[in-house]
């Protein structure tokens, strides 16, 4: 029991000093805090957003508009907020390197015309009810699940290791899932579809009319619905059928 509590004190030891090492050789590393702190931001007129930086995000529909963003203490003076044009962007200025940090960023607004999440962010896209098109770019190892929208054209570009999950609907689609990617939309549905799935990637969509698709690179597209095909390239061992 000695010796093990002995081990112990030893880990803990050799941790704390290894932790005062790299703190002093790469100065740019940043520790969270663990004390949150929250920042409201007054933007508006805004209808696209751009997340990146490893946020924790959530973009909601809202008659009014609303930003808030949720970090430790430590780290409030690194985060970036602007609007430029109709764009709101969120990230975080360049940081060496980052270690246990709260990440989070809620945004409320009444229109929603294009989402670019990056850098390994995560989060939901919910709400939204419009005819007016819809633009969503996920790269970085990034995450879009458990979203809720009903769009005009609705287009995709899917990259990096990244993953988008949605429910509802669209007119007609344009995807493009590339980079071991997934891209799982059996629950949303859409007229006609363009799709091109390639690097290993797979594609779930659900559809009644036409269907356009390239899939290569030990990819695979499965498709809900019965659709009517149109130009179809399948190579590189990769699959195209019914779920």
């Amino acid at each position: 029991m000695k010796k093990a509590v002995i081990i112990i004190a030893i880990v803990v030891a050799v941790a704390a000093i290894c932790t005062v090492l790299i703190l002093k050789v790469w100065p740019g590393v940043l520790v969270g805090s663990g004390n949150l702190e929250t920042e409201q931001y007054a933007f508006g007129n805004f209808t696209r957003v751009e997340i990146s930086s490893a946020f924790v995000f959530e973009i909601g529909y809202s008659d009014s508009y609303g930003i808030n963003v949720t970090v430790d203490d430590n780290v409030m003076d690194y985060v970036q907020v602007t609007q430029e044009g109709q764009t709101l962007k969120i990230r975080l200025r360049t940081v060496p390197f980052l270690r246990r940090v709260t990440l989070r960023a809620s945004v409320a607004m009444p229109e929603l015309s294009g989402v670019t999440v990056s850098g390994a962010s995560v989060g939901t896209v919910s709400g939204f009810s419009s005819t007016e098109g819809l633009n969503i770019t996920v790269s970085g190892a990034s995450i879009i699940v458990e979203g809720d929208i009903t769009a005009g054209d609705i287009g995709f570009d899917v990259s990096g290791a990244s993953i988008v999950q949605l429910e509802g609907s669209a007119d007609d689609m344009v995807a493009v899932v590339s980079g071991a990617s997934t891209f799982n939309l059996d629950d949303f549905t859409v007229n006609n579809a363009v799709v091109n799935v390639s690097g290993a990637s797979t594609g779930i969509i659900n559809l009644d009319g036409r269907l356009d698709a390239n899939v290569s690179g030990a990819s695979t597209l499965l498709y809900i619905g019965d659709p009517v095909m149109g130009t179809i390239n399948v190579s590189g061992a990769s699959t195209l059928r019914e779920k």
